[in-house]
């Protein structure tokens, strides 16, 4: 695995920019340990639960627990016939009684409060611990102990900031995919789809690839304070380390992406289509997403006029 490269920069409203221009992931060492948040989690994880309760709207989190035999991973169980954790809905307040009834306490089931809207559940927060990079991206939290969300990736760009405990995040290019073992595509923990590896104890003679995307790794450990911005389309793992962990992430689209139909649902309409086919068919149709969509070697638009390329016109 190779470590992420890292930078010491500014929360600033140029940092954006900056960031979508980049095509592989990259560690922003405390670009966010300025906020009381991060401050009040360095005190104690008493004081971070005391902040939260202090800003709790009362509305509901989802709140999953991982089941014995998953040894703290929100993955499938070992046969792929079931999810390896539960779910429930409760009010924020109830989840962070439970929390802070299982810190340091040996063997206590993984939980987490995953993907809460900041504006809704914690109103507040992002006005005590704005970030200037993004002004009006709405941020989500997710709130737990030691748990592992296995090998995912997300459309959009994505900047995840720790505020309470650490996190560790492996990641894989987009091209690794064929390596990675990525599991059903509806049938999904949170509508992401997921590898089916374990990600603690990886059956390579079950998943031998396993072993190629894990040597083209890239991996950063994360503190509180610490930003890691992750591209679209890029496969992380993130493991949360400690007995209460809080992470504040941002999602935000990439340009063109709110006018046009959603990249995901294309290749959904592909698959439907495409899979039924002859090899020769699917290969014939490899040929042409290549040459249309991948783009490598030229435009290929390029010998017609402007005015009559329609869909092959490159957008700005």
């Amino acid at each position: 695995m190779t470590p992420i490269e890292a930078w010491s920069v500014a929360d600033a409203p140029s940092l954006r920019d900056r960031l979508q221009a980049r095509a592989e992931p990259v560690l922003l060492r405390g670009l966010v340990a300025h906020w009381p948040a991060v401050q009040a989690a360095r005190t104690s994880s008493a004081a971070l639960c005391d902040l939260l309760r202090r800003l709790d709207a009362g509305v509901e989190v989802m709140a999953t627990k991982t089941r014995a035999a998953a040894q703290g991973v929100m993955g499938y169980n070992e046969t792929l016939t079931d999810f390896a954790f539960v779910k429930a809905r409760m009010p924020l307040a109830e989840f962070i009684g439970h929390l802070q009834g299982y810190v340091g306490r040996p063997g206590a089931p993984s939980i987490a409060a995953q993907c809460a809207k900041v504006s809704e559940v914690i109103p507040g927060f992002s006005d005590e611990n704005p970030l200037q990079a993004l002004p009006g991206v709405v941020p989500n939290f997710w709130l737990g102990n030691a748990l592992t969300v296995p090998v995912h990736h997300d459309h959009p760009f994505n900047l995840a900031c720790v505020v309470a405990g650490r996190r560790r995040f492996t990641l894989f290019a987009p091209d690794q995919v064929g390596n990675l073992y990525i599991g059903p595509l509806e049938h999904t923990p949170s509508g992401a789809p997921i590898s089916v590896v374990h990600p603690k104890a990886p059956d390579f003679d079950r998943y031998p690839r396993y072993r190629e995307a894990l040597a083209a790794a890239r991996v950063a450990e994360l503190g509180p304070g610490d930003a890691l911005y992750i591209p679209p389309l890029w496969y992380h793992q993130v493991e949360a380390l400690d007995d209460v962990n809080l992470l504040v992430n941002y999602w935000w689209p990439v340009p063109g992406s709110a006018t046009a139909p959603v990249p995901a649902a294309a290749l959904m309409q592909a698959l439907q289509s495409l899979n039924a086919l002859p090899a020769p068919q699917r290969d014939a149709w490899a040929a042409l997403f290549g040459h249309y969509l991948v783009q490598r070697e030229a435009d290929p638009a390029a010998h017609i006029p402007p005015a009559w390329r329609g869909v092959l016109a490159r957008q700005p």
